[in-house]
């Protein structure tokens, strides 16, 4: 069973910890508010590291385990910007590299589509790159309606989901 919780100070070395597991095997993390640009904690902590998708306003959530270890990670876009609509969707999440295949990110997406109701959004644009076949099947699991596939310039093709909150 996994909680969500936002980010504070005392989870500097759990968030961390978790980061270096990605960027030593050249990983993005998709819904770290560009975490694995972070060398400072404290900087990251306040969102000074630009995403990929660029600046906007968002909620970052912590995927603890009920050991309190951080297994995973999402975010929730609040403002739109034309690559978030095109390209990286209204949420972002990823799993630690050693805890997949696990369920963890359905789990994750799940409890943060709930975070999406509280807001009161009545849908929400989920994507994921066409070849990822994983992240594919979490977002169909959680009521996924696939929308298009659209060319990305660099990337993949990219599948776009929408699902009804």
């Amino acid at each position: 069973m996994l909680r969500l919780v936002l980010p504070g100070l005392a989870d500097k070395s759990n968030v961390m910890d978790f980061r270096e597991e990605f960027c030593s095997r050249g990983e993005r993390i998709s819904g770290g508010v560009g975490l694995e640009q972070a060398e400072d904690y404290a900087r990251w902590l306040r969102k000074e590291y630009i995403p990929h998708y660029g600046k906007v306003e968002e909620l970052v959530f912590l995927a603890l385990n009920e050991k309190g270890r951080m297994v995973g990670i999402s975010d929730i876009r609040l403002q739109n910007n034309e690559f978030i609509l095109h390209y990286a969707g209204q949420i972002g999440y990823s799993v630690r590299p050693s805890e997949r295949e696990k369920g963890y990110a359905t789990e994750i997406l799940k409890l943060t589509l709930q975070k999406t109701k509280k807001l009161g959004w009545k849908s929400v644009l989920v994507t994921c790159n066409e070849p990822n076949l994983a992240s594919a099947h979490v977002i169909e699991k959680n009521n996924g309606i696939l929308q298009e596939i659209v060319p990305h310039p660099g990337f993949p093709n990219v599948r776009k989901y929408k699902i009804n909150i």
